[in-house]
Order: structure tokens, then sequence, then C-alpha cells
């Protein structure tokens, strides 16, 4: 059994695949196990000559790649999609495979550039292999492999394509590795919301629209709710119904859970982005998530009204209007009153503390202290390019407590922001 696995572990040189075609390149679509991808391919630099090119791409890679391994080593439903690699000098030869007539199932339905597609390809040792798509991919497994040796024997697609070292090799190399990453689409946030099992801020979200009484929505047919679902965060001019956006409530659930002042929990814990907890954390998290709302009606009047009534009966656009309305019915401002509430619990205070003294914040968007800063009476739309460190620290300011950066000078950022270098805030505790 140790032979067996000492074996499935040695680097191979002879990979079974399909030879195919595109525009210009040929190419070899085939597997490798995780061990050979950490023999064989080397880190990206043969794309630039410059060193320190390569260097930047190298510190883009590791830390990028640290996520992706805790996924490898933790998720026992690991799936990579294929990744593209490039492969330059030695010799490496393409053997076709002749595909004949079965004596069992007889002739074979194929034609003949189809019966000549399957192969071996054979490296003879002395070629080099680098990432041109999944570098990330490639630095995590190796990462992986440190820390969980017996993943060697995992397998991966993997598609071969032919790369020169001259000048115009390296053009075209660049250009692939571009195009690869200009057209590929990734994951949208709404697709991470909607259907990620791995997420816990997303697997919560569902759940609060689906089982907690004031944000339920969608289960029935007419059934709208208080929630818009959407691919974007802020709510259009037009929604007179929503209170927030699907994927506000997921940036929201995450800001709630997550401390701000402590880096070392903080980086602990952005790992429940990638990596499902139990279900009785999931519960943790959702619990919370309920008591958080739960104070929001009880401590905002409007809020009160709102849940008190029947979305079509469109009380939320009764406060989101053309000349701002309310700050806590627009997911930018939901999201800043949320991020303060993070940090006074960070240093110390209870959730219902920090609710109760953050809803006496002015909260009218029209007026001091948001006008020019999340709102803009010129365009009559949210400033959506304003610092979420600015919002947060008005939101704080007006409870008595500082930035949580130490650094940050808050009446300069704000005279920037308004545009007027002898503007004022309010002292605290005059702010009614």
């Amino acid at each position: 059994m140790v032979r067996e696995m000492a074996e499935k572990h040695q680097p191979r040189t002879t990979f079974p695949a399909l030879r195919c075609t595109m525009g210009d390149w040929v190419y070899y679509v085939t597997y490798m196990r995780f061990s050979d991808v950490a023999h064989w391919i080397k880190r990206t630099d043969q794309v630039h000559k410059s060193r320190k090119l390569r260097d930047m791409i190298q510190r883009e890679l590791t830390p990028r790649a640290a996520p992706i391994a805790d996924y490898l080593i933790e998720q026992q439903e690991r799936f990579f999609n294929a990744i593209v690699v490039g492969v330059y000098g030695g010799a490496p030869q393409w053997y076709p495979l002749e595909i004949g007539d079965s004596p069992v199932f007889g002739s074979a339905d194929l034609d003949q550039d189809s019966r000549h597609s399957v192969g071996l390809l054979v490296l003879d040792g002395s070629e080099k292999l680098f990432a041109i798509d999944g570098q990330h991919r490639v630095e995590a497994i190796k990462q992986a492999l440190e820390r969980k040796p017996e993943l060697g024997s995992e397998e991966l697609s993997v598609i071969f394509v032919a790369h020169r070292t001259d000048e115009e090799g390296r053009t075209r190399t660049r250009r692939l590795f571009s195009t690869l990453n200009r057209y590929a689409k990734p994951v949208s946030k709404g697709e991470i919301v909607a259907l990620d099992e791995d997420d816990a801020f997303a697997i919560v979200t569902r759940r609060l629209v689906e089982e907690f009484p004031l944000l339920r929505s969608g289960l029935e047919k007419g059934d709208v709710g208080f929630v818009r679902f959407a691919k974007t965060t802020p709510l259009p001019a037009t929604d007179r119904m929503s209170l927030t956006s699907i994927l506000a409530l997921y940036d929201i659930t995450e800001i709630v859970h997550i401390p701000f002042l402590d880096r070392a929990q903080r980086r602990r814990m952005k790992r429940l982005k990638h990596r499902r907890p139990s279900e009785q954390e999931l519960d943790t998290i959702f619990e919370e998530q309920v008591l958080y709302w739960s104070l929001l009606k009880g401590h905002i009047p409007e809020y009160q009204e709102l849940f008190s009534s029947r979305p079509e009966e469109q009380v939320a656009g009764k406060y989101r209007t053309l000349e701002g309305g309310h700050l806590m019915f627009r997911p930018a401002g939901q999201k800043a009153f949320a991020r303060a509430v993070r940090i006074m619990m960070d240093r110390g205070a209870g959730m219902r503390d920090a609710v109760a003294a953050l809803s006496s914040v002015p909260m009218a968007l029209d007026a001091s202290p948001w006008q020019y800063v999340l709102w803009n009476p010129s365009t009559k739309r949210i400033n959506s390019k304003v610092s979420a460190l600015l919002l947060e620290s008005v939101f704080l300011y007006y409870v008595g407590q500082n930035p949580r950066r130490d650094s940050y000078d808050l009446l300069d950022e704000y005279r920037k922001v308004v545009g007027d270098p002898q503007a004022e805030l309010p002292p605290v505790g005059l702010s009614g």
C-alpha cells in the first residue's frame, strides 16, 4: 500500500490527452495529479523579462492563494475548473492512439480527426511549465501539499499550450493570459448569495429572507417582502416597497458579525466566507442578525411603521424620496450604521446599547451632517464614492466615540468632502 501511494505521488512524464485546435493555437487537454502540479508547474516568470514585474506577479499570488489552500484542505466537496499551462523548452512529443472498431460495440462513429485526437503527451523531463491561467490555484495546491501531503493524488484538469521564449512568444502568451482573464466571467455576488453553500453569510442571508418574519419574502407568488432581489446593491428610485436589497443584507450580515478592531480575529473569521461552519455556528450568526434587525425596529420609529405595514402600502417610498429622505432606507446608510455598531461592540458595548445610541444620530439625508457627504442634492443621488470610513466615523462622532483609526482626522475629511474648509460638525450632545 505504501509503495502504491509512493508511486502515485511520483511525478509523471506521460499524460493521456486530447489534441485540439482553436484559432491558431494547438492545445492538449489532460489531467495532472496535485503532486505533478507541484513538481512541474513553476512560478510565472517567463511572461516578462523584468525581474520586478515577475516579483510583482508573485507578491500578488501568495496571499490570495492562502484561502484557496484552506478550501482544498477543509472542503470534502472541493473542485477546480481546468488551468491553462504554457510549455516551453525540452522536446515534448505527441503520440496519437488510433481508435479502431470494437469487437463488442462494432464500428466507432467517429470522423478521421476524432479518431486521431486521442493520444499520449510525453515530456522528456527538461520542459518548463507555468500557469497562464490558474496561478492562484497552482500556488494554493503547493501550499496545501505542504500541510497535507496526501492530497498529492488529487487530479486536476489541465490544458497545455506551447510557448516560445522569444519576444514574439512572450507577447503571444501575455495576450492569451489577458484574454483568458478578460473574458472569464467571475461568479457574481448575486450568484454567491443565491447559491453558495460554503459562505456562512450567504447561507444566513438566504435564511433571513426565508424564515425571519420581518424580512421574509418570495415564498409565495406575489409575496414581495421588504427585501429587493436584484443584481445590484443600491435601490432604484422607482422601488417604493423595499427597505434594502439582498446584496446589502448580505453585506450587513458580514459587517455585524466580523470584528473590525481585532485584526487577527478578523482574518480568522473571514474564513467563514470560504469554509462552511457548523450548523451551531450558523444558528449563532442567524440569531445575531435576527436580534440586530429586531433592535432596529425597536429603536427607529420609521422602521416600526414600515414593519407594521405591507410592502404594497409603499411606506419605504415615503422615506426614500427625491429629496433624500431617511438615511436608514438607503443601503449605503444601513451599512454605515452597521459598521458603527460593530465598532462599538468591538470596544465593549453590547449590541442593544450600540443600536440604541446610534439610533439617536440625525438621519435626514438633506441636512447636516449627511448633505454633500452621503447625499448630493444637486444630482439627487447617493454619493457612491464617499469613504465608508468617513460615514462610520460621523456616526461614531455623534455618540462621543473616536474613529476606529487613531490617525484619521474626521473634521479634515468632512471639510474636504463637503467642499467647505470652514465647515464644522455640531458639538457632541447637541445633535438633537
